[in-house]
């Protein structure tokens, strides 16, 4: 008898699953994985077997990179110049 092809199961309403989700920040899985082992970018909701990213958290998070990348330096702390010191000539010792 054939194997009957599984549907696949939809993900919550308003959620994508993280192949989509990657899809969409232009990434792959795996750097999805690693943004959520490191505690950034959108928020994953656990599901059986499988991690859902709500569709607002991801358009959250691009907005929030394109706000950064327009705005360098209003983004993140930019830590001023050091003072410049002119360095001072060694005078040869006389032998």
């Amino acid at each position: 008898m054939p194997r009957l092809a599984k549907t696949p199961t939809p993900p919550p309403p308003g959620h994508v699953w993280i192949d989509e989700a990657a899809r969409r920040m232009s990434v792959t899985v795996n750097t999805l994985y690693n943004y959520r082992q490191q505690g950034k970018g959108p928020v994953a909701i656990p599901s059986p077997r499988r991690l859902a990213y709500r569709i607002a958290d991801i358009d959250a998070y691009l907005d929030e990179r394109t706000q950064r990348a327009l705005n360098p330096v209003r983004s993140r702390e930019v830590r001023p110049p050091e003072p410049r010191t002119a360095h001072r000539r060694k005078t040869p010792v006389a032998a």
